[in-house]
């Protein structure tokens, strides 16, 4: 890893990058893992070796990630990569991802400046597993989103909808939510999951994200579902009762 960081160290100083970003590494079929998370770290603990190197803190990216949810695959694709980097006043940042055949680990990494984003060089490394990293569970991490935010995971005691004899609550009203500004420049179609608890009225009265998405989508989602009114879900008893129903919230922009 060290003679890797010595290669991206120069040509941070080539191109005069500044506030550099390591991001999460992906495995195969994109997924984000431990060892992902520690091959990060490695490389940045040894980016952090030269001085001249000016490093965004990587626990700002990793909060960030759990906390909106998206460690999902287009994290990796450098325009989604570039909007992560400029909540968290990056002005460059490095993406990468890895292999393992056999007993060894093929690291691929790409240096981007902020804001275009421009490709700055491609690198690969290759590296002997260790016996910590063959210890490393290598199943994905699931996006935790609102759960985060106030530093513990949030659990809600309310029974899932369509489960023991719950019923699902019934959209009365809920129109599509306002696309950010910044997803405004791009014509693709995009999804962020929630969890809303409804209660025995039909209203949203909290509103988590399940599966987020970039360019403040889930500040749009969470506050559209909001204001949805539903016809509530029955339980058991038949009479209107409170449940956790999952939705996906679809925006369109062509």
């Amino acid at each position: 890893m060290k003679d890797l960081a010595g290669y991206v160290s120069q040509a941070v100083k080539k191109s005069h990058l500044k506030n550099l970003l390591v991001m999460d590494f992906q495995g195969p079929q994109h997924f984000y893992t431990q060892l992902g998370r520690k091959l990060a770290d490695d490389l940045h603990a040894a980016l952090a070796a030269d001085p001249s190197v000016s490093l965004v803190d990587r626990k700002q990216f990793t909060d960030f990630v759990s906390r909106e949810a998206l460690l999902i695959p287009d994290a990796n694709q450098p325009d989604p990569a570039n909007w992560i980097a400029a909540q968290l006043s990056a002005k460059s940042f490095v993406t990468g991802e890895f292999e393992e055949p056999d007993n060894d680990i093929i690291l691929h990494v790409h240096i981007y400046e902020c804001p275009k984003p421009q490709s700055i060089q491609s690198l690969k490394a290759t590296f002997s597993t260790t016996n910590e990293m063959a210890l490393l569970d290598r199943h994905s991490f699931s996006p935790t989103g609102d759960d985060l935010r106030n530093g513990q995971p949030k659990r809600s005691s309310l029974p899932n909808s369509g489960q023991f004899g719950y019923g699902i609550p019934e959209c009365l009203h809920c129109p599509q939510p306002e696309f950010s500004k910044e997803f405004g420049h791009h014509k693709f179609t995009a999804t962020v999951e929630v969890l809303a608890e409804v209660d025995e009225t039909g209203r949203a009265a909290n509103v988590f994200v399940q599966r987020g998405y970039f360019y403040a989508l889930n500040n749009q989602a969470v506050n559209g579902v909001k204001n949805w009114r539903f016809k509530p879900a029955t339980g058991p008893d038949g009479k209107p009762a409170a449940v956790l129903q999952l939705i996906e919230v679809t925006f369109r922009l062509y």
